[in-house]
């Protein structure tokens, strides 16, 4: 069973509509509807309020998911480490602005990596 079908599974054992489920997260009906169907993912901050409001653990939702024996192990360069271990020491508010920032460098397409095409790195 996928995080989805789990998802809608919770969300039905807790006698919610997608609708009442929308409201209590604080997005939209439709954006239920992608979660449950595997189209989207929800963001960090809407998937801890899912465990809250549907009353449900992590493993519930992702027992399926992961596979130990298929799992490889993630190898993150210094930089990406020093990222993340800053990143840890800011607070809520710190981090989710940190996080904007990012999407935001991203959507501009200036700093994007475009691997293909061998653009999207610094030259001196």
């Amino acid at each position: 069973m996928s995080f989805a079908s789990r998802l809608r599974q919770a969300r039905e054992q807790s006698g919610l509509t997608q609708q009442d489920l929308a409201e209590k997260l604080g997005v939209t009906k439709s954006a239920i509807g992608n979660y449950e169907n595997g189209v989207s993912s929800p963001k960090w901050d809407v998937l801890l309020k899912i465990f809250d409001v549907l009353h449900v653990e992590p493993n519930f939702l992702y027992q399926d998911s992961f596979s130990p024996d298929s799992a490889e192990p993630v190898l993150l360069t210094p930089q990406q480490s020093a990222l993340l271990s800053s990143f840890d020491q800011l607070n809520e508010e710190g981090q989710q602005k940190a996080v904007d920032y990012v999407e935001d460098l991203v959507l501009t397409g200036r700093y994007k990596k475009c691997a293909a095409l061998g653009l999207g790195t610094k030259e001196a």
